[in-house]
């Protein structure tokens, strides 16, 4: 009788979200607090953007070195250092004394949470079969947004009846309190472990997790000039800019437009602000689980990898702009639920895509996609703050962020997540 695969695979899995879980922690917490950041520091909208948007500065420029650091170096080293570092930052910020200085101790944050995703991607190369990525990075990406969802419910309360400084304190711990433990539990691969932790990976589970890939390994790296000739690659990329367009507004903006536009008090906000992440978390995992179901029940990776993306997209754009408009601020908290749930329905599948176009090369790969693709981070957040201030309107940034998700629909027709990078390159 066979024996049957460990499930070691699943504990590693569990470990990654929780840092998914902190990086949306770490990085909502600072808009529940806009609110206040705007009366203390007395900075403007746009000027509020430009402060959202810091963040997303370092991160972008960082994404494609530490991408490669962790490809040499291996996510257990790499994820560490990461987190230890934007857990300092998250510290500093509480150390601001004015808008500029929000605006270095940001960006200083963001190159510390910089590669976080593409390195837990890494990780995944090694620990995680093909047939099962869609939902590992779908229910990744679910805790990340449930991070994102819970912050305003626990950081609120929190604001309200300390202040915002002492709610990053928290924060901090929770970020350092999961690096130790990696380091010291976390190990590479599943020959790695089994020589630290006696033998918890049984041959059948390293056998299913290496079924018809290539095995990655620490040392390998693709030079970043080879990759930028890579078409998919591109397209990839130029996708996701339209999906993260689109999520940052939820991110950064949505606390204070459900105050400033639809009457929200500051604790009603940290419940109302939650629903659309919440709906989102559901996306996530659903969208990963679908995309992984059609590859196996139909063997066209192609197909079950772009179907899910498109449609996802498509949910997102229909259900924007009438969230925007209603005039019902209730029914404008269920239309843009309904939108990040389809919006999250493709984030799954875009990182799946990462690993299985690049195979030993996924942490380049997924850094390249999240480097270029978080330029719409960067643009979004600081023109939905301008566009806001200089039309007197909310609906106008809505508009445009839903004619992007259309673009990035008809993206993924080009996209081909069977047309590995080695393929393409010829680097094999």
């Amino acid at each position: 009788m066979p024996t049957k695969p460990t499930r070691q695979r699943l504990l590693v899995l569990f470990v990654v979200c929780l840092v998914y879980f902190i990086t949306y922690l770490d990085r909502v917490n600072v808009s529940v607090a806009a609110p206040l950041l705007m009366q203390e520091f007395g900075i403007s909208k746009a000027q509020l953007g430009a402060v959202f948007s810091a963040f997303m500065v370092g991160y972008v420029l960082f994404q494609i070195p530490v991408g490669m650091l962790g490809d040499k170096y291996g996510p257990r080293v790499v994820l560490t250092g990461l987190v230890v570092v934007w857990s300092f930052f998250t510290f500093a910020i509480t150390l601001a004394w004015s808008f500029s200085s929000l605006i270095v101790l940001r960006f200083l944050f963001g190159i510390g949470e910089a590669g976080a995703f593409t390195i837990a991607t890494r990780a995944f190369s090694a620990w995680i079969p093909k047939t099962e990525r869609g939902f590992a990075q779908g229910i990744t990406h679910a805790f990340a947004r449930f991070g994102g969802a819970v912050t305003p419910l626990i950081m609120a309360p929190i604001v309200f009846a300390l202040g915002w400084r002492e709610a990053f304190y928290i924060c901090t711990g929770v970020g350092i309190v999961w690096a130790i433990f990696w380091f010291y539990w976390y190990r590479d691969t599943p020959q790695e472990f089994n020589a630290r932790w006696n033998n918890k990976v049984n041959q059948a589970e390293i056998d299913l997790i290496n079924d018809g890939r290539v095995v990655a390994k620490k040392g390998q790296k693709l030079p970043i000039k080879a990759l930028f000739k890579s078409k998919n690659a591109w397209a990839v990329c130029a996708a996701y800019f339209c999906y993260n367009f689109n999520l940052w507004i939820f991110l950064t903006w949505l606390p204070t437009y459900l105050v400033d536009a639809r009457g929200f008090t500051i604790v009603k906000m940290g419940i109302f602000a939650s629903i659309p992440l919440l709906a989102g978390t559901i996306g996530d995992t659903l969208g990963g689980y679908l995309s992984d179901l059609l590859w196996k029940k139909t063997g066209k990776g192609n197909f079950s990898r772009r179907i899910v993306a498109i449609v996802g997209l498509l949910i997102a754009a229909c259900f924007m702009i009438p969230g925007a408009m209603t005039e019902s601020p209730y029914m404008a908290i269920f239309f843009l639920a309904c939108s990040l749930f389809g919006l999250e329905m493709a984030v799954g599948v875009y990182w799946a895509v990462c690993l299985d176009i690049g195979e030993q090369y996924s942490g380049t790969v997924s850094s390249m996609m999240n480097c270029f693709g978080n330029v719409g981070s960067i643009l979004s957040p600081f023109l939905f703050g301008v566009i806001v201030q200089y039309t007197g309107s909310w609906v106008y940034p809505f508009i445009l962020a839903s004619s992007l998700l259309v673009v990035g629909s008809i993206i993924w027709l080009f996209i081909k997540p069977e047309y590995s990078v080695n393929e393409e390159l010829g680097l094999n």
